[in-house]
């Protein structure tokens, strides 16, 4: 089987890194014969340093089914269009927001470099900030401050090129192209829907769950809750919990086919 887990929320708790006993119940299902993969919001650029290199060969599902990173190679990109990007600039500007925009590996940043929102950006310092003349083939744009964000989100939503994916905190909107999401790109690497269990928390984990052979969500999501399999609750237990969730479903589907 294919075990997909998203990253923030569900595997990650503190934004910074996975605990050492996660990566070793991960490493667990490998030795059971599973595949296992991530999928985050994140670029891939930043799920790295919070693994260690023996998954770093891996597959990752970044900018919410935007890039695919497979044995440290972009293997699928999925771009805003061109146009389409001087125009979500252009709303910048109007609205007076500012924007993280990711590109295969850099990214641009036109906004506090105080914000909260920053610490997770490029933790591992491996790639550079750039100018926006410099933008091309961006993957995705979050609109990370905005005097009038209601106004903004009207204004996107009323467009057909591009998907919105919302974060738990609704001030923060991540923007790709049209038609992304993390089961499309698992799909175009190859992984059948009902060889997949995944794991994950919010709302751009739905795609996967809509289709997944086995959902496990993490704490609570009126989006995910009606195609959850099972719920482990967040509190002081949850990675204890994700633990032996992991485990149980390694042995249940061990021999399976992926």
């Amino acid at each position: 089987m294919h075990f997909i887990f998203d990253i923030d929320g569900t595997i990650c708790f503190d934004g910074r890194s996975v605990s050492p006993a996660i990566q070793d119940a991960l490493s667990g299902l490998e030795r059971r014969g599973h595949s296992i993969g991530f999928a985050s919001a994140r670029p891939y650029r930043d799920i790295l340093p919070l693994l260690e290199e023996r998954f770093h060969d891996g597959l990752f599902v970044g900018a919410n089914g935007a890039m695919t990173w497979h044995r440290r190679q972009l293997t699928d990109l999925t771009p805003l269009d061109e146009d389409t990007l001087a125009q979500l600039f252009a709303l910048a500007e109007r609205h007076a927001a500012s924007c993280l925009v990711d590109l295969e590996w850099h990214y641009h940043y036109s906004g506090d470099p105080a914000h909260p929102f920053m610490k997770m950006v490029d933790p591992g310092r491996l790639a550079r900030q750039v100018a926006r003349a410099e933008v091309s083939r961006a993957t995705k744009l979050l609109f990370t401050e905005c005097e009038d964000a209601e106004s903004l989100k009207q204004a996107l939503e009323q467009r057909g090129d591009i998907r919105i994916h919302h974060h738990s905190d609704q001030q923060i909107m991540d923007i790709t192209a049209g038609g992304v999401d993390k089961a499309s790109a698992l799909a175009r690497h190859g992984i059948a829907a009902d060889q997949m269990v995944c794991f994950g928390n919010d709302s751009n984990d739905l795609s996967m769950f809509a289709v997944a052979r086995h959902a496990v969500l993490i704490g609570d999501h009126p989006q995910l809750r009606p195609h959850a399999r099972e719920r482990i609750i967040r509190d002081q237990h949850v990675e204890r919990e994700l633990i032996a969730a992991i485990q149980r479903l390694g042995e249940r589907y061990a021999g399976m086919p992926h």
